[in-house]
């Protein structure tokens, strides 16, 4: 199995599938089918990963022939999955971490990870940021939030798709765009399309595709823009 490393730099961009959702509203159907399930039903196809949740998936291991990245940070709620766990995970080489940034002079997230991403870094581990204003920010600065993704020392940036996204400065780290809210049929083609033409390292959506009448619809449709 090729690592979602080795095939960034072999396919130049890829697509992977976040099933790290927090149960709610935005996440009916896959708590109905279950996340081993919804793996099972759409592993064939040509996407190339996932990303689970650290706390889900240390309790309930997803097979799958994909590689994927670990959900091991999250706040507010100061989880942190212990660095000693998660190397018993051989299997696991991608972790992410999640933060929103309140305001411009907002500390919080580099205090918070640091050190943290500095330890899983010098394991070998990659590391995305998920990073995104929050609805505190008056004025939400899509680069500040990659400063501070790169502060803390990510490889990867993961952040929604927004107006002026092809002018962010990602200071050498690979860009995720984020699915988002979910897109109904009609509108969900362009926007795919819209995020294809920036020639991004990845399309990751979610709810997107797991909450649509038909993931695998969506899935190949996806697959066939980035090989253009």
């Amino acid at each position: 199995m090729k690592t979602i490393s080795e095939l960034l730099k072999e396919k130049g961009r890829i697509f992977i599938i976040p099933l790290d959702h927090p149960p709610g509203e935005d996440t009916a159907i896959l708590e109905k089918i279950g996340i081993q399930k919804f793996v099972d039903s759409i592993d064939k196809l040509k996407h190339e990963g996932y990303i689970f949740h650290s706390r889900y998936y240390a309790k309930n291991p997803i097979k799958t022939s994909k590689d994927f990245f670990l959900t091991v940070g999250e706040m507010p709620d100061n989880f942190k999955f212990p660095i000693e766990e998660l190397a018993k995970l051989k299997e696991v080489k991608n972790l992410t971490i999640f933060f929103e940034v309140d305001s411009e002079n907002d500390k919080k997230p580099v205090e918070f990870y640091k050190s943290y991403v500095t330890e899983l870094k010098k394991k070998g581990y990659i590391v995305m940021a998920m990073g995104y204003p929050s609805q505190k920010y008056d004025h939400p600065s899509y680069q500040i939030v990659a400063n501070i993704a790169k502060d803390i020392g990510c490889d990867y940036f993961k952040t929604d798709y927004f107006e002026e996204i092809q002018n962010l400065n990602l200071m050498g780290m690979k860009q995720f765009i984020a699915g988002g809210k979910f897109i109904e049929e009609g509108k969900f083609k362009e926007f795919a399309r819209n995020v294809e033409r920036l020639k991004t390292a990845s399309a990751s959506f979610g709810r997107n595709i797991f909450e649509s009448n038909n993931p695998e619809k969506r899935i190949n449709m996806i697959v066939r823009l980035f090989k253009k």
